[in-house]
């Protein structure tokens, strides 16, 4: 039996956001495949596929390690400031050098599944920022861990937001840590990666690290707009 997780469906009308987002690309093209369900399971099979429901429950109750979950947390809050508008190019602050760790990690993550786990990113376009920032480079980090059944594609979201911000949600340069508003989030997506991907599920799960949340949830916006144009079904999305 094939452990399904459960899920809680966020249903948002693109309407109700007054910003705008174009020009979605996933990279690399196989993550986009996987998540349009045009993909071999096989070529993503674990050599020894651990699906049995009872083991994983068992083995989860100690899995998600706290000493994990307080590193990314260290690490994530030592960036200065994770603002959607920060430094791009810095190697240590800014939301470039927060991205650029995160998408590390998901790829050491990768190596350590056997290749099972896809490290990539969504890039795209916004406009109609109040903080004049139209054109910026925007970017969500994911990782997908391509399910064992095809035959109803759909993928599951398990996702926090990257971003962080002061009172002035235009200032991308003071101090912001972002502990809370949402490193620990962020922390526990990126364990999830770690430990979820030893294990073999129905369903697509994809791990999302959103930007510009705190400017509307335009990451998540990018998301739900290429899953429609790209014609994926998401199952449920855990926030």
């Amino acid at each position: 039996m094939m452990f399904r997780l459960p899920a809680f469906v966020l249903c948002v009308p693109l309407a109700a956001f007054s910003q705008t987002v174009d020009n979605m690309v996933c990279s690399p093209p196989i993550a986009a495949q996987v998540m349009k369900g045009n993909y071999d399971p096989t070529a993503f099979a674990a050599a020894v596929p651990i699906s049995d429901h009872a083991t994983i429950l068992c083995e989860l109750r100690t899995a998600v390690s706290p000493d994990s979950l307080r590193a990314h947390l260290e690490r994530l809050t030592s960036f200065h400031t994770r603002h959607a508008f920060s430094d791009t190019l810095s190697p240590d602050t800014g939301i470039g050098a927060a991205r650029r760790w995160a998408f590390d990690k998901f790829q050491e993550f990768a190596v350590a599944s056997g290749g099972r786990l896809i490290p990539g990113y969504l890039s795209f376009d916004y406009t109609g920022d109040p903080c004049g920032m139209d054109g910026f480079g925007w970017r969500d980090v994911l990782a997908v861990l391509p399910g064992a059944d095809t035959s109803t594609p759909g993928i599951i979201i398990v996702e926090g937001h990257l971003d962080s911000r002061c009172a002035d949600p235009c200032d991308h340069t003071c101090l912001a840590h972002g502990a809370e508003d949402n490193g620990s989030g962020s922390a526990l997506v990126i364990e999830l990666a770690r430990v979820l991907s030893r294990y073999t599920f129905d369903h697509t799960l994809v791990f999302m690290l959103t930007t510009g949340e705190e400017q509307g949830l335009v990451g998540a916006e990018a998301m739900a707009q290429w899953c429609v144009d790209e014609g994926v079904a998401i199952k449920g999305v855990q926030n």
